[in-house]
């Protein structure tokens, strides 16, 4: 398994934009003007006002896209008119000030329901357990604590939260109940005992499983090449709040399964991140290699579970558990650990494996990184003198998905959280760094990736997709919303990945 790294240096900045007109006394508010246009952009539209009344728009760049499509049709109105047909329904608010229309962001009012996801007889935390808002398209999973977070709108207060986590009966609470319990919710699941067809026999040997899985990777997965098309989020939390945002949309040249090791590669096609400067001091912490760690992740892929196939079995124990169904296919369920006598930092975890073809279908691990003060040099690469970091969990989940008989990568999730203090200094800080890709098309052509657009494992991802904005792309989706799902997102940009598809 190839390790993981951060970079933390020191930085800071500050952007304001104001726009650039002549300073024209100012028409009063109930002046007709005109506005053309079709699909009007937040730019077109300010550049048309300024224009026409004298008046000069004052906004912070941080909070304001100015590619955003406004619902304003055109026509003549009153400039006053106008402006609250512009911004009336949205968060940018917007005042006159003598010569000049100020739009400030007032973010709108959420509420939050926290706690944990547990096994229901076990009492042990459920790691990556999913919640979402039914109908909303705001979801969360727990973290590598089975804690969840999940931030809302307060218009959805009289919704529901659905809690769901593979082979458990799902449940469905009230949302405004969860609000009532506060944050020491426990939500328990129940597991799912699934029936075996009697012709089926549980395999009583775990290890002869999982070695005969691997042995069937040539057969289970493609022997040729395959291009994908996917799309990669990247988040970092300081505490409970985001502090940097990265998406990227990825051209990937995955390698045949028949060649284990080689070597996969991926380009930035399009790209965008934000950084909230008030919320850093004097630590930023960046994501190094976090594209090419989603693809590595790949078990089925690359050096399984952080060791050679042949020494799989000195380093883990496994056993077998109660089998689950994905996707109307019954999967056995073998769960391993690192042996006793192992020194070096391995894994624990589930192993899924679909019980006709032998396929591994699902990977759910945790690196044993509690309590090792050796952890933090596998993924700290860069800190200040006097700053002190303690790994405190590292959560990995990669799913595979079946298309004509062959099993091929489908998502990943990677999630780290470390406490961080100065020496000299009283409090820690936390930050939790967040990846999740998901493949969104997949083809047997082959598309040669310019090498400006490669990505390498040295890669700081904030930084590389820099070079690949284009704020029209985003289309309507034009913020990066954290509290989405990445499905929610992903089919935000349908269409424009159906226009690429198309040549468009």
């Amino acid at each position: 398994m190839k390790k993981f790294f951060f970079s933390i240096i020191l930085c800071s900045a500050i952007a304001f934009s104001l726009s650039a007109a002549d300073p024209d006394l100012p028409v009063p508010q109930d002046a007709i003007i005109t506005i053309t246009g079709n699909r009007i952009t937040l730019e077109s539209f300010i550049n048309q006002v300024e224009k026409q009344t004298g008046y000069l728009f004052v906004y912070s760049k941080q909070d304001v896209n100015v590619n955003s499509i406004l619902p304003v049709k055109e026509g003549r109105k009153t400039v006053a008119e106008y402006l609250n047909d512009a911004f009336g329904n949205s968060n940018l608010k917007y005042v006159f000030e003598n010569k000049y229309i100020v739009l400030t962001y007032e973010a709108p009012a959420y509420l939050n329901i926290s706690g944990s996801v547990v096994d229901a007889q076990t009492r042990k935390p459920l790691v990556f357990a999913s919640l979402y808002i039914i109908n909303r398209g705001i979801s969360n999973v727990t973290n590598g604590e089975g804690y969840f977070n999940l931030k809302f709108p307060a218009s959805y207060n009289r919704d529901s939260v659905r809690i769901s986590f593979l082979g458990y009966h799902p449940e469905t609470y009230a949302l405004k109940d969860l609000l009532d319990s506060g944050d020491k919710t426990v939500i328990p699941l129940k597991f799912v005992s699934t029936v075996l067809p009697t012709i089926l026999v549980t395999p009583v040997n775990a290890a002869e499983l999982v070695a005969s899985a691997i042995q069937k990777i040539p057969e289970n997965y493609p022997e040729d090449n395959m291009q994908m098309t996917g799309f990669y989020r990247e988040m970092i939390r300081k505490g409970s709040n985001y502090v940097t945002l990265t998406e990227a949309v990825l051209d990937i040249n995955k390698t045949s399964y028949g060649r284990l090791y080689g070597i996969d590669q991926v380009g930035v096609f399009k790209g965008r991140g934000s950084v909230d400067w008030a919320r850093i001091d004097t630590v930023f912490v960046k994501f190094r290699g976090g594209i090419n760690s989603a693809l590595q992740i790949d078990v089925a892929k690359y050096p399984f579970l952080g060791t050679n196939i042949p020494e799989i079995s000195q380093v883990y124990d496994f056993r077998m558990e109660a089998p689950v169904q994905i996707d109307g296919k019954v999967n056995h369920v073998v769960s391993f650990n690192q042996k006793d006598i192992v020194q070096d930092i391995h894994f624990r975890g589930k192993i899924y494996i679909e019980m006709k073809s032998l396929a591994i279908s699902r990977v759910e691990f945790n690196m044993n990184v509690e309590d090792r003060d050796d952890a933090t040099s596998i993924f700290i690469s860069r800190r200040p003198m006097g700053f002190r970091a303690n790994v405190l969990y590292a959560t990995y989940l990669v799913q595979y998905k079946e298309i004509n008989n062959k099993w091929t990568f489908d998502y990943s999730r990677t999630e780290i959280k470390f406490d961080s203090k100065w020496d000299r200094k009283l409090f820690k800080n936390s930050y939790t760094i967040t990846s999740e890709m998901a493949i969104t098309e997949r083809s047997d052509r082959t598309l040669k990736i310019p090498a400006q657009q490669r990505v390498r494992s040295s890669d700081i991802t904030l930084d590389k997709v820099t070079d690949f904005q284009d704020e029209g792309f985003w289309d309507d989706y034009n913020v990066i919303e954290p509290e989405s799902g990445i499905e929610q997102v992903i089919s935000r940009i349908t269409k424009q990945l159906k226009r690429r598809s198309l040549g468009q």
